[in-house]
């Protein structure tokens, strides 16, 4: 019996092993599969996307997810309304690696969705949970929102900022802290500057988007050659060339 059971125990081994092979192999180049989705709709919801906008090929945008015209979601981040919608407005950038999640339910009976007004801008690694972020607002580096918080229009985050759950931000004032606290009053020259980062934010998203075309935009870089400036003269050049080593008989 021991001589039939070890063999086929062996046998079952070696078919786990080549079935858990994370990357085949075609020849001496590995063949990766990516199951990555951009844009992955979630049981019956689809993601709504506007024009003129910008999502990175490693960004994820999944299920009741709804985002208006000219926003940029960047490298890495994440929205996910799988347990509650996401509501975008228009001009808003959405930082590299930044995730935006929705709860099913708030304590206090609120509805649970998360939206976010225009002219936003949401820097790198944030985290934003069934809030609500009013026009005109700026999110600094690794702030996080919990759920119930609301931002009001002009509010701004200093980075490394906590919103705690259900923390009312007034508008045009600068909050900062773990817990947030108030700083000072937002003044023109900030909110003229956030207007200016993200004009900046949407520059180089239209230079990024322009590389997905079928030909990038390196020409764009490339300085004039001599065939480019005068191709006559340096077809004459290479002819007499040519003739001075023997490879045009006159």
């Amino acid at each position: 019996m021991k001589k039939i059971i070890r063999p086929l125990i062996g046998l079952i081994q070696r078919s786990f092993q080549q079935a858990a092979q994370p990357v085949p192999f075609v020849g001496t180049q590995p063949f990766i599969i990516s199951k990555h989705r951009n844009i992955m709709a979630l049981y019956d919801l689809t993601p709504e996307i506007g024009s003129q906008h910008f999502i990175a090929s490693t960004a994820t945008i999944i299920g009741d997810v709804e985002l208006a015209s000219q926003c940029v979601v960047w490298y890495g981040a994440v929205l996910r309304g799988d347990l509650n919608g996401i509501r975008i407005l228009n001009r808003v950038i959405i930082g590299e690696r930044s995730v935006l999640h929705t709860a099913a339910s708030l304590p206090n009976g609120m509805p649970a969705v998360l939206s976010i007004g225009n002219n936003v801008m949401v820097q790198n690694d944030c985290t934003l949970y069934s809030c609500t972020i009013g026009d005109n607002c700026f999110i600094g580096y690794r702030s996080i929102i919990l759920e119930g918080a609301k931002l009001e229009d002009g509010a701004v985050l200093a980075p490394g900022t906590v919103v705690p759950p259900g923390r009312l931000i007034p508008s045009n004032q600068l909050w900062a802290g773990n817990p947030a606290q108030y700083v000072r009053d937002v003044e023109e020259k900030d909110l003229n500057q956030l207007s200016y980062v993200i004009g900046n934010q949407f520059a180089i998203a239209r230079e990024h988007d322009y590389e997905y075309l079928p030909y990038n935009s390196a020409y764009l870089q490339k300085e004039n050659s001599p065939e480019d400036s005068n191709p006559e003269l340096v077809a004459t050049l290479r002819q007499y060339e040519d003739w001075e080593e023997g490879q045009v008989k006159l």
